[in-house]
């Protein structure tokens, strides 16, 4: 029986080289298999949604929104990504759990979820030392602070969720480590899954 999922949820926290891994796995699809890769942010999707609506201004105003609103923002971005991902190999770059005002709101609830249904769910991992030094370093965003144990905690429960998203959809789950100085290394676990 041939697969007919072609999506491929890329997860991980803030700070951990996620967008690195990925671009470096397109390239390598692209290199090693001409074929090209479609990458969809859920974050970008989710600022669409909520900018034309006149909710935000820029993307890291959109976990400050209220849960409600942010709730009804990624179930109209999952449907427009359900409609993307018809015709194309894709990865849906996006973060499992966005910290919030009043705790973790999930970001892949089950409607979100059952409308992408991807094959495959991938946690990218980094030390939680190395993702604290990447965040306090990274002058192009607005990032939260976070001790190293919450950062460690924040990847468990990251772990849990992606748990949680191949129970409802029946996807596999894969954790792939972006260990210090071997971006190369990730991607190229991260391209075998998306050619599997």
């Amino acid at each position: 029986m041939t697969e007919s999922r072609n999506v491929v949820i890329v997860t991980g926290i803030p700070g951990v080289g996620k967008t690195t891994v990925i671009n470096t796995a397109v390239e390598q699809v692209k290199e090693r298999h001409g074929e090209d890769v479609l990458i969809l942010t859920f974050g970008t999707e989710m600022f669409e949604v909520a900018s034309k609506a006149g909710h935000v201004k820029d993307r890291d105003e959109l976990r400050k929104m209220p849960t409600s609103l942010q709730r009804e923002t990624q179930r109209q971005a999952g449907a427009a990504i359900a409609e993307k991902s018809k015709s194309a190999k894709v990865i849906v770059d996006t973060h499992t759990l966005i910290q919030t005002n009043n705790g973790y709101l999930i970001g892949l609830p089950e409607w979100v979820v059952t409308a992408i249904n991807p094959k495959t769910m991938v946690l990218i991992e980094a030390d939680s030392e190395k993702i604290a030094n990447r965040r306090t370093g990274d002058e192009s965003r607005t990032r939260d602070a976070q001790a190293v144990t919450d950062i460690q905690i924040h990847q468990e429960m990251c772990r849990a969720a992606a748990v949680a998203v191949g129970t409802i959809t029946g996807a596999t789950v894969r954790i792939i480590k972006n260990r210090e100085g071997l971006v190369e290394e990730a991607a190229s676990e991260l391209a075998d899954t998306l050619m599997e």
